[in-house]
């Protein structure tokens, strides 16, 4: 109650930005941006549950198929790109376990919750001492309390959160049946004993050993290690040592081929290597495993480097579908027309960047690009306004002034020549 009070109210102690009943209000704000991602997030959830509703698209799957889902909801509610983006979880737990498990597996986890409750308001009913009926109720509170946060956050996916909610359910289970419903006489129980001589026990426990090294091998140390070369590499790709990171993905690829952000470094380390065929390889092997708007783009961009353009433009359009407001796709795209000579093409990708993004922060670039294309077309009226308005838009100081000058003044010299 203390602590309550203390987060709900304005006060020296209190170093939040706003309190708990501004946060409670805000939840209703149908302008916040926080909001409007998560209905969008929801939708597409809503969107998976309609497609497969029976078994659901598997465990773990959800961050994998998100955007696919998410790009097909925005083709129809383009109202709703401002708010797009990549989504791990559903914010909701109960919509992210029909859309993994589909409604059988929902099912029996609601069963779970209902057995749980069961119990816990029969022995609240029958008459027992206050003190245990109050430490029942206090684990239902709590129990309960962590099943509403579901609704708008995802605790199962939080290691420690997901665990904690389980030993307390088991906990209480254990509790209300140590207490009332079902007193077991522990000299009645009934032991089972394995009519097994000497040699197979032993053989067996041997095997159970042999199978738990080799489960915690797999399961634990193999990633574990996995993940300390991949953000070693990491550390060297950042610094642009590209050999040495290639050196330790290719080890973290090794510890876990199926772990798609590995795959993904891996990728990009030969595409920056200029070693294609293996990066092209790689990305297209990522896909499987991992679902990023960047795999295609950097896909597509080792498909350009190696001349296919053909395949270069599907990418650079994949990762456009995934994310509409992914600038660097349209930046690409647009260069990759220009390289083609479809001018006109190029041009309509740079106007989109600055549609979606009217203050971009190399808006000035993008307007000097516009005018070069012009300028292939033949058309200097057209290229002098946009050289005019980057020259203005220009830092003091970049380089491309110099370059924008000189675009202008051999505009204005090849009028004087006419």
């Amino acid at each position: 109650l203390i602590i309550t009070i203390f987060y709900s109210t304005d006060n020296p102690l209190n170093k939040s930005a706003i309190t708990v009943p501004q946060r409670a209000v805000s939840t209703f704000d149908q302008q916040d941006l926080s909001i409007n991602m998560h209905i969008l997030k929801w939708k597409v959830t809503l969107e998976m549950i309609k497609d497969k509703p029976l078994f659901g698209s598997g465990i773990g799957t959800f961050k994998i198929n998100y955007l696919d889902y998410q790009a097909d909801f925005l083709q129809k509610n383009p109202g709703y790109i401002k708010y797009s983006g990549k989504a791990a979880e559903a914010h909701n737990e109960y919509l992210q376990m029909l859309a993994e498990l589909g409604i059988p597996g929902f099912l029996v986890f609601l069963s779970i919750i209902f057995v749980f409750y069961s119990l816990a308001l029969k022995y609240l009913k029958n008459k027992h001492n206050n003190q245990n009926r109050l430490i029942v109720f206090g684990l239902l509170m709590g129990i309960t309390c962590f099943l509403i946060h579901c609704l708008f956050t995802f605790p199962f996916h939080v290691p420690v959160l997901g665990s904690t909610f389980f030993i307390f359910l088991g906990l209480s289970v254990v509790y209300i049946g140590g207490f009332g419903l079902s007193k077991v006489d522990t000299k009645k129980n009934i032991r089972i004993k394995l009519n097994l001589n000497y040699l197979i026990k032993k053989i067996i426990i041997i095997l159970m050993f042999i199978v738990g090294i080799f489960l915690i091998y797999t399961l634990v140390f193999k990633p574990y290690f996995a993940e300390i070369h991949y953000f070693k590499g990491i550390k060297y790709y950042e610094k642009g040592n590209y050999n040495d990171a290639l050196k330790d993905f290719k080890h973290a690829v090794w510890l876990a081929p199926y772990n798609g952000r590995i795959l993904h470094a891996l990728g990009s380390t030969y595409y920056h290597l200029d070693i294609q065929d293996e990066a092209q390889e790689t990305l297209q092997r990522t896909k499987y495993y991992f679902n990023d708007r960047n795999i295609f783009r950097n896909l597509g961009l080792s498909y350009k480097q190696s001349g296919n353009y053909q395949e270069a433009e599907k990418e650079f359009k994949q990762a456009i579908y995934l994310d509409p407001n992914f600038t660097k796709a349209y930046i690409d795209l647009a260069y990759l027309y220009a390289t083609q000579e479809d001018y006109d093409k190029a041009i309509i990708e740079w106007n989109k960047i600055l549609e979606i993004e009217p203050n971009f922060s190399e808006k000035y670039n993008v307007l000097y690009f516009i005018g070069l294309t012009y300028q292939k077309k033949q058309m200097p009226d057209k290229a002098l306004e946009y050289f005019l308005e980057a020259l203005q838009l220009t830092p003091e100081g970049s380089p491309i002034i110099e370059e924008i000058e000189k675009e202008i003044y051999n505009i204005y010299k090849d009028r004087l020549n006419k």
